[in-house]
C-alpha cells in the first residue's frame, strides 16, 4: 500500500527575521487546516506545499501590484502541530528595509499589514460612507461565488460598482481589490491555496493572528476560487475507454495518470497523461479497496471525461474524469468491453 507522505516543517526561532523586523515591518499569522484528514497532525506533502506556495505567490504578487518595485516581501514558514489540526505559522516582512525607511517616510508605500489585509488574510473594516464595500479579496471571492463580472462602474477614486452574471445586485468594490481579483497570477495562486479542500475529509482553511480567527474558507466555498479560464480555446466532454497507468490508492482526486490503447502500450506509460478524478463514488471504492487497481496498466475504465485546452504562456490541456461508468465490472471481475484503440490525438 502506498504510504502517505508526511510534511514536517522544522521550527525556526525567526532570529534572522526578527533582526530584520527592527528595521522593517513584520507581521505574523497562522494558516490552520482543519478536518478529519489532519486529525493525526499530518498532511499530504503535495497538498500543503501547493497551498503554501500559492499563499506566498498571492502575497508577493499583491505587494508587487500595490508597491511596484519599491518593496519586496519575503514569506517564511514554520510548522506547529496541535491535536486535530495542522497549523503553519507564517511571517511576512519587507526584505529591503533600507529602501523601505525612505519610502515609508514619503507615504508612497502600502505596509505589509495593508497588503495582507487587502487580501483578506487578516481582518479589515468593510464600512465605507454608510454602505458595505468589499475591501478584501477573499470576501469578494465569496460574494461573487466564481460568477463572471458583467459590468463595472466607477463611483469615486477608490470604489467601483460591479454586477455579476445571474445577479441584479450592484456590488460596491474597492478598486484595488478588483484589480487583484482580475490578476491571473493571483487567481491561480488562490486556487492553489484552497486546493487541499478538494479532499472531502478537509473541512476548512482558517487564518489566525495571535490565535484569533481572521478569515475562514469552508470546503463548500472552494469552488468560488476556481475561476473560469478566459483563455480557454476548446472544451470537450465525451465518453471513452482509458487505461490506468498510475493510481492514487487513497482515493484522492489528484495523483492519477491515464493512457489509451491496450495494456501493452500503457505498461511503458507511452502517451499517458495526468488527470483529475472527480467521481466521488469511484474514489470511495478505491479508498475502501472495493476495486483493485495496480500501476501495471491492466485496468481499463470506461468514463465520461472533460478535456479543456487553454492558452496561457503555452498551450495546456487539462483532463478530468467526471464519472467512471463501469464500476460494476471493476468490482466483479467482469471482462472489459472490447474497443478500438485510439491514437492520443483522436481524444
Amino acid at each position: 500500500m502506498e504510504q502517505k507522505p508526511k510534511f514536517n516543517i522544522c521550527h525556526n526561532d525567526f532570529k534572522e527575521i526578527m533582526e530584520d523586523s527592527k528595521r522593517a515591518e513584520l507581521i505574523e499569522f497562522a494558516v490552520k487546516y482543519n478536518g478529519k484528514a489532519v486529525e493525526s497532525n499530518e498532511m499530504d506533502a503535495n497538498a500543503v506545499a501547493t497551498s503554501l506556495l500559492g499563499l506566498s505567490t498571492a502575497i508577493e504578487t499583491a505587494n508587487s501590484i500595490l508597491n511596484g518595485s519599491n518593496a519586496k516581501v519575503s514569506v517564511k514558514v514554520h510548522g506547529s502541530f496541535r491535536p486535530g489540526s495542522f497549523i503553519i505559522d507564517i511571517a511576512s516582512f519587507y526584505s529591503t528595509p533600507s529602501v523601505i525607511q525612505t519610502v515609508f517616510n514619503s507615504g508612497n508605500i502600502e505596509t505589509v499589514h495593508n497588503v495582507i489585509e487587502t487580501l483578506g488574510i487578516v481582518s479589515a473594516g468593510v464600512c465605507s460612507a454608510g454602505a458595505v464595500t468589499y475591501k478584501t479579496l477573499i470576501w469578494l471571492y465569496k460574494k461573487i461565488k466564481g460568477k463572471k463580472i458583467l459590468t463595472k462602474k466607477s463611483l469615486d477614486e477608490n470604489t467601483c460598482q460591479i454586477t455579476v452574471e445571474g445577479c441584479n445586485e450592484e456590488i460596491p468594490v474597492n478598486i484595488i481589490v478588483l484589480n487583484l481579483y482580475e490578476n491571473k497570477k493571483i487567481q491561480q495562486a488562490l486556487e492553489n491555496v484552497v486546493s487541499p479542500l478538494d479532499d472531502e475529509d478537509m473541512s476548512d482553511i482558517t487564518f489566525l493572528v495571535d490565535g484569533k480567527e481572521q478569515e475562514k474558507i469552508l470546503r463548500e466555498e472552494r469552488g468560488y476560487f476556481h475561476l473560469e479560464d478566459t483563455d480557454i480555446i476548446d472544451k470537450k466532454e465525451d465518453v471513452d475507454h482509458f487505461v490506468i497507468t498510475q493510481c492514487n490508492f487513497e482515493g484522492k482526486q489528484t495523483g492519477w495518470r491515464l493512457s489509451f490503447g491496450n495494456s501493452q502500450q500503457s505498461k511503458g506509460k507511452l502517451d499517458d497523461f495526468s488527470v483529475k478524478v472527480l467521481d466521488e463514488n469511484f474514489l470511495h471504492m478505491v479508498s475502501r479497496k472495493e476495486v483493485i487497481i495496480s500501476n501495471e496498466g491492466t485496468v481499463i475504465i470506461e468514463a465520461r471525461y472533460r478535456k479543456t485546452t487553454h492558452k496561457a504562456e503555452r498551450l495546456t490541456v487539462n483532463w478530468e474524469i467526471l464519472e467512471v461508468l463501469n464500476t460494476d465490472s471493476l468490482t466483479n471481475n467482469h471482462k472489459h468491453p472490447k474497443y478500438k484503440a485510439k491514437s492520443f490525438d483522436e481524444f
